[in-house]
């Protein structure tokens, strides 16, 4: 194998039982081949995701834990942004070029499925999903690139998934003109939410963290306000700004189990919310149907990726503030210190620099 390209890698498990984050280190790998259908991407920048930081720090399930552990070293990252490098036949057909300036969405889908066929690509059964983004190159299927727009940097095109899983989040919980928010979780996505929440019309944003240093990007976001689920009070705070009606449309992205069990709490009779963190495996949501469901009507959604909303989210990149978000650019030769930062939860999001912006 000639190998000709790097990429950010996990090497070694963590030890859970003892709090220790798997290792995390630059390997020398083969850069790939482009086939028919195919592009391949000189990779400018990678983000870090919430997902990334629990894979490195083992908090996984029993199943995504040995899948990982099979895999080691294991490829790490999905949120990108580049160039194409070079591509195959039938994907210049579909009317892309070299030194196309791309975002893509990591998961190819197979399209036949009943899940495919039915507009259900989220639940593809047979998708190829990938996690090698951190990377000098990546090779991925065509159907996966989506140009970005000429007004828009490649940095802030590294956010396109992380965008549209917030995108996809607004419109299941129904944001709209006048809508009372909760965002729980001042994270990139909780952060992208209040930003969109605050475009489609919301009349009240309340954004909820354990870290006030956040606060003021919160607010800088569109947050009315925010309040601090440590506090004991906090969740009466919180009723108090919608005058004791509760939250219209209620998005929990925070992945704290003791935030998701207060949400329900939070909504308005006929509310809605959505919960779609990755969040302890053995945590169960403990609801009083009667009370909850049938005399309230409450609305508690699940949301699994966000498949159908990336030429949305690729229309919306002009108009989203990246930069108060995007809190540290790391040369990929310090990845280990860029995790270590990351998984520390001081910091909204980080990104690798591959390649220059151009």
């Amino acid at each position: 194998m000639h190998n000709d390209m790097k990429a950010i890698t996990l090497t070694e498990y963590a030890k859970v039982s003892e709090h220790i984050p798997g290792k995390v280190e630059m390997l020398q790998c083969e850069k790939p081949t482009p086939g028919p259908e195919d592009v391949l991407i000189r990779i400018a920048y990678a983000s870090i995701c919430g997902s990334d930081a629990h894979v490195v720090r083992g908090n996984l399930t029993p199943e995504l834990e040995a899948a990982i552990r099979s895999m080691l070293p294991f490829h790490m990252g999905h949120e990108i942004s580049g160039v194409i490098e070079d591509l195959g036949d039938k994907a210049k057909e579909m009317g892309l070029k070299v030194g196309d300036r791309i975002t893509a969405n990591y998961t190819h889908f197979c399209n036949s499925c009943y899940f495919c066929r039915t507009g259900q690509e989220n639940f593809c059964e047979h998708p190829e999903t990938h996690f090698d983004g951190m990377a000098e190159y990546v090779c991925w299927h065509m159907s996966q690139v989506y140009k970005i727009p000429d007004n828009v940097s490649l940095l802030h095109a590294s956010q396109t998934e992380p965008l549209s899983i917030a995108l996809n989040a607004c419109k299941t919980v129904g944001v709209h003109f006048g809508s009372r928010v909760l965002v729980s979780g001042a994270g990139p996505i909780g952060l992208y939410a209040t930003q969109l929440a605050r475009k489609a019309g919301a009349s009240l944003i309340v954004v909820s963290d354990i870290v006030e240093a956040k606060y003021a990007v919160s607010l800088k976001c569109g947050a009315d306000a925010c309040v601090n689920p440590l506090e004991p009070d906090w969740q009466e705070k919180a009723m108090a700004l919608t005058g004791g009606l509760g939250f219209d449309a209620v998005i929990e992205c925070s992945g704290a189990s003791s935030a998701a069990q207060s949400m329900p709490d939070l909504m308005t009779k006929n509310g809605h919310c959505v919960m779609f963190a990755m969040y302890k495996p053995d945590f169960e949501l403990k609801i009083n149907p009667y009370r909850t469901l049938y005399e309230q009507s409450k609305h508690i959604h699940g949301m699994y990726t966000s498949a159908d909303s990336s030429p949305a989210t690729v229309a919306m990149l002009s108009s989203i503030d990246f930069d108060d978000i995007i809190e540290g650019v790391f040369p990929p030769e310090q990845c280990q210190e860029a995790f270590d930062k990351a998984l520390s939860g001081k910091y909204i999001k980080l990104v690798f620099r591959f390649s220059d912006d151009v």
